[in-house]
């Protein structure tokens, strides 16, 4: 139907369908945040399959980038995410925010059973949930949006991976319901928008969409797991401590900075290269 569109046509195709599944699906009832999760997937299906028909040829299959697991930058994916995730719940608590209460059981599980929940939640999350998002967003739209200018391309990319997730807050009680829009939504679109360069680059680095679900998925467990961990004592603890914290856009942004500096990108370069 599409078969000689541009990589920059095929983008702005998809961002549209991914943009307009997630309303339609948040209006869906009872709709869980795991299934909004896979409409990124499910767009990049429709794009490959029926509308550019690339699914069809083998070069079309390997841009998603499914076909390496970037071994060299599974490390990286195991342990940035948890910093400033952990910093972020140090700073609710240090400022009086928060209280350390550890529960009876994590996710209804004995403690003792904590390593072994976690292992197969974190590999369930990166074969299925947080894969459902990145096949969308870093395996089938980013390697189309860099094009000439890579650091544009990877802010517009978390930009449009930010403004999707306000479908599933507004119109669901399943993703930070309660909290304050006006202030959740900016911090949404930055933390997205700074992430995205680099979870962008290791994917891009290594040509692999796995490193980029791994470190989604840390980002999301680590998350889950302090989240029990920790007990709010005011509304603003939401706003510093927590996924689309206030410290975690902070702690991104000075990353990618970090990164955009010549000696500094080509350090990064050669951690995550597969």
């Amino acid at each position: 139907m599409f078969d000689n569109l541009k990589d920059s046509g095929k983008a702005w195709l998809f961002a549209i369908m991914v943009l307009a599944l997630g309303v339609g699906f948040s209006y869906i009832a009872g709709i869980s945040s795991t299934v909004y999760m896979f409409t990124p997937m499910l767009a990049a299906l429709l794009m490959t399959m029926v509308l550019t028909k690339e699914g069809y040829r083998k070069e079309g299959w390997k841009k998603l980038g499914l076909h390496k697991l970037g071994l060299r930058g599974w490390p990286f994916a195991l342990i940035v995410p948890v910093i400033p995730l952990a910093l972020s719940y140090a700073a609710a608590w240090a400022f009086g925010l928060s209280e350390w209460r550890v529960p009876d059981k994590l996710f209804g599980f004995e403690w003792s059973a904590a390593p072994i929940v976690l292992v197969i939640v974190y590999v369930k999350s990166v074969l299925f949930e947080s894969l459902g998002e990145e096949v969308g967003w870093r395996g089938y739209l980013l390697p189309r949006m860099v094009g000439n200018n890579e650091r544009k391309g990877l802010l517009l990319n978390g930009l449009l991976h930010g403004v999707w997730h306000a479908p599933i807050i507004l119109n669901t009680t399943e993703y930070h319901d309660g909290e304050n829009v006006w202030i959740l939504f900016p911090l949404m679109v930055l933390s997205t928008m700074f992430l995205a360069p680099v979870i962008g680059r290791l994917r891009l680095k290594t040509g692999s969409v796995w490193t980029a679900s791994m470190m989604h998925t840390t980002h999301n467990l680590t998350w889950a797991v302090l989240a029990e961990l920790y007990v709010n004592k005011s509304d603003a603890a939401a706003y510093v401590s927590g996924d689309m914290s206030l410290v975690v856009v902070l702690f991104y942004a000075g990353l990618t900075l970090w990164m955009w500096r010549k000696p500094a990108a080509k350090a990064v370069s050669s951690a995550v290269t597969a």
